[in-house]
């Protein structure tokens, strides 16, 4: 019965002194998201990209979270790439930034797929590779995220889903990830675990842009063919937020 009485105290006296513990804690008390008014830009203004013209953008609520979106067209006169004949003439091109220190990727690939009434199949991985920002280069992190010691040339490696979506209207080619200065994922758990590394290690957070890109094809084309070309849009866009948003 001792015993008994011992351990009840010793857990009572464990969980008063838990809130004074957790306190000290990195994610205790949040940190602010580095380059909040440049993100808050991305979801009023969305991004420029080299080599297309944004005919119009607009922002929208998509389960509850705002949403850039734009409608990009092909300037084939501003771009001189020998791959630009395998290119859309149109893209659709949606960002939701990190705004608040709370604010984490959860469900926007879903809310996506509900807003759209979408069909899916030909589910992939698709990763691609673009130049990393000299900022961040030399900042020791896991998987697809930069070592020490920095090199001329390092480049962040992004893991995308890619898929085909499909509803009464249109097809789609889509291509989906977690932007952040240290690479991407299309998987949430990515940026947390990143995340905490960062706020552990150089006490700040680790922003992020949710980022879907949709390819119009026609229905039932195979994916495969429009593969080069999202990757291409894919890493002007990652590239682009390294150069103008991520520190």
């Amino acid at each position: 019965m001792a015993l008994v009485v011992i351990a009840v105290l010793s857990l009572f006296v464990a969980v008063s002194a838990l809130p004074n513990y957790v306190s000290s804690w990195p994610w205790s008390t949040p940190l602010k998201v580095p380059n909040q008014s440049e993100l808050q830009a991305i979801r009023d203004q969305g991004i420029t990209l080299s080599g297309w013209q944004t005919t119009e953008q607009v922002k929208t609520k998509i389960g509850g979270d705002t949403w850039s979106i734009q409608q990009l067209s092909l300037d084939r006169e501003a771009t001189e790439s020998a791959d630009v004949a395998d290119m859309p003439e149109t893209v659709f091109l949606l960002l939701r930034p990190q705004i608040w220190e709370a604010d984490q990727p959860e469900v926007e690939w879903l809310d996506i797929k509900g807003s759209q009434r979408w069909q899916t199949d030909s589910q992939q991985s698709l990763p691609f590779e673009v130049a990393a920002n000299p900022a961040n280069l030399g900042q020791n992190t896991s998987k697809g995220v930069l070592e020490d010691p920095p090199h001329k040339g390092e480049t962040v490696r992004i893991n995308t889903d890619f898929f085909r979506a499909w509803s009464k209207e249109q097809t789609f080619a889509v291509l989906q990830w977690y932007a952040s200065p240290h690479g991407g994922s299309a998987s949430p758990a990515w940026w947390f675990w990143a995340d905490q590394k960062a706020q552990w290690r150089q006490r700040q957070r680790m922003p992020w842009v949710a980022v879907s890109i949709w390819l119009p094809i026609d229905a039932l084309s195979d994916i495969a063919l429009h593969q080069e070309a999202a990757i291409a849009i894919g890493q002007s866009v990652q590239s682009e937020l390294l150069r103008t948003v991520f520190p």
